[in-house]
């Protein structure tokens, strides 16, 4: 039996023609993610149809497909075109794809989202603490993952952010609406918070929000467009910020109930003015409102609700009297319209932020 190869003609072989780049079947992907500090990460069952990410000397087992169907960045990476015998970082332990400046902790909090356990799918919710959130935000902006990005915001919006928090996180990673609430507040406060935390937000920052705040609350102050509670009442101490009064009380008129936050049931009446005191301190505190209480008015009655005597402070144990009450709650401020705003003061910073949310 003839066993020779007649397929060649002469001895000769004949070259195939050349292989075109080809995209690269990730069955097993390695990534190194590089970073100066340690942190200790749960370890996660390894599978052999999953990608293997390595983050701070820690492995990570990865679905491929996650990553490209929430990742622009992932989804363009994972799809280029290799040659056959062109070595492809990723494909084994010894070449993974290295990440610069990541923290193995918020690439583990991405991976709790990316792939929820049976429980996290039972409960209904992945039990992430805040700075978990924050580096799931973190990673997903980077990694433009707009539906992830979207659950970390609305995730942390949930938690007790305190207001220079939000802009700072606003800031870090693009969210508009943290930024706007975050200046917002800060203005709401009474007093405005210290210069050093002010300065946490940037000199550029604190310029403009003490200037919307003298804006707010001028020299040339008057009762118009001033609202009153009872709890925006207080102490005569400059050095004391207590109200001098935290329950609901009747009118001394009429004897109708004044609820201690109700802005509706007194009124300054006719040519009312309002002193301000210079408390000599730069700022935005240094213009202290005191108005006399019998220029108040119930909007029931019309008669002056407040009887005309001195009131002790329960904190600073100092008495105040009626012709001295000091307005010291957001209530007290002119209405914002006519005042300049945050959204007017910091206008192209909110826009740019918007457009990460589009």
């Amino acid at each position: 039996m003839n066993t020779s190869d007649n397929s060649t003609s002469g001895g000769a072989s004949t070259p195939g023609a050349q292989r075109r780049p080809q995209p690269v079947q990730w069955d097993l992907v390695f990534f190194k993610v590089r970073c100066s500090t340690l942190q200790q990460v749960d370890e996660r069952d390894i599978d052999q149809d999953l990608t293997v990410s390595q983050v701070e000397e820690i492995t990570f087992p990865v679905s491929p497909h996650r990553l490209i169907e929430n990742s622009e960045v992932f989804a363009g990476m994972f799809h280029l075109p290799t040659s056959e015998n062109q070595r492809v970082e990723g494909r084994d332990k010894e070449h993974p794809i290295m990440l610069e400046g990541y923290q193995a902790c918020d690439f583990n909090a991405l991976l709790r989202i990316l792939y929820p356990t049976p429980l996290d799918l039972i409960s209904g919710a992945f039990k992430l603490e805040q700075e978990e959130w924050v580096g799931v935000l973190n990673l997903s902006t980077r990694w433009q993952m707009k539906e992830i990005r979207e659950y970390a915001i609305k995730n942390l919006s949930k938690l007790s952010l305190s207001s220079v928090e939000k802009v700072a996180l606003a800031r870090a990673h693009k969210v508009s609406k943290w930024l706007k609430e975050g200046l917002t507040e800060i203005l709401a406060e009474s007093p405005i918070p210290p210069l050093d935390e002010l300065e946490k937000l940037g000199l550029k920052t604190a310029c403009r929000l003490l200037w919307i705040w003298n804006q707010r609350v001028s020299t040339n102050a008057s009762p118009q467009g001033l609202q009153v509670t009872l709890r925006s009442i207080g102490c005569y101490n400059l050095n004391c910020q207590a109200a001098l009064f935290v329950n609901s009380m009747n009118c001394r008129a009429c004897g109708r109930q004044i609820a201690v936050d109700d802005p509706e049931a007194m009124y300054f009446f006719g040519n009312c003015s309002v002193t301000i005191h210079d408390r000599g301190t730069p700022g935005p505190g240094r213009g202290t409102l005191i108005f006399n209480s019998q220029y108040l008015r119930c909007r029931h009655c019309a008669n002056y609700p407040i009887n005309p005597q001195n009131y002790p402070c329960t904190s600073c144990g100092q008495h105040t009297s009626y012709s001295t009450f000091r307005l010291i709650s957001p209530a007290s401020r002119p209405n914002p319209s006519t005042n300049p705003s945050v959204d007017e003061v910091f206008k192209e910073e909110i826009i740019s932020y918007e457009s990460w949310d589009q």
